[in-house]
């Protein structure tokens, strides 16, 4: 029987090939999956993801929370001059308003941290907002989010930084300090741990 493989692009190794596509800017993925189905499989598979990843070829992005429209986010192309819908994070809060947190960006991945969620229509008026330490990941490569370790001490309205490719998080206040945390700590990407500095060692248990 006859080879029933096809090639990527007729004429190339399969090797370069995925090379040529692997340096395409994100932001034509889209008309580049009407190419053909080969191509859309191959943007869509983890051997695409994980070459990128490898080069460290995800550009430069741009990412924005959208307002009105469900803790949505959406991030900029600048070498394709095109904006894309980033996938829900998923989050047990459903469609709670998420406010207070920080973002930032290190080592080609895009963090949410922290903050706080209120219902939009709570059923008990006045109802307090749940501070969370909970932190997204959002890998550009694989595009997809992942729940990642968690901040050791729940906070909203925060400090946020990146030195030497790690988080440091400071300040901030939750319902058990509403006039302020005296406690910062850092997260390694790469152990995915928060550790306390600056006595947070000696803060009580949530």
């Amino acid at each position: 029987m006859e080879s029933m493989h096809q090639c990527i692009i007729p004429g190339l190794p399969d090797d370069l090939a995925l090379r040529c596509l692997a340096m395409v800017s994100h932001g034509y993925h889209g008309l580049l999956e009407t190419v053909s189905k080969t191509w859309r499989d191959l943007l869509r598979s983890s051997d695409y993801a994980n070459y990128k990843a490898r080069e460290e070829w995800c550009g430069n992005w741009l990412f924005v929370l959208t307002e009105g429209s469900n803790n949505e986010w959406v991030a900029y192309d600048p070498e394709a001059d095109r904006w894309h819908p980033l996938p829900k994070i998923p989050t047990v809060h459903g469609d709670w308003k998420h406010t207070g947190f920080s973002s930032i960006s290190v080592c080609n991945q895009f963090f949410v941290i922290g903050g706080s969620y209120a219902q939009n229509d709570p059923p008990v008026p006045h109802k307090k907002p749940l501070i969370t330490n909970e932190v997204m990941q959002f890998d550009p490569f694989k595009k997809q989010w992942t729940s990642v370790a968690s901040m050791i001490t729940p906070r909203t309205h925060f400090a946020c930084s990146v030195v030497s490719d790690k988080i440091y998080v400071a300040g901030g206040r939750n319902l058990s300090c509403t006039r302020g945390l005296a406690l910062a700590e850092v997260y390694d990407p790469v152990a995915n741990k928060y550790v306390p500095i600056f006595g947070t060692s000696n803060m009580s248990e949530n």
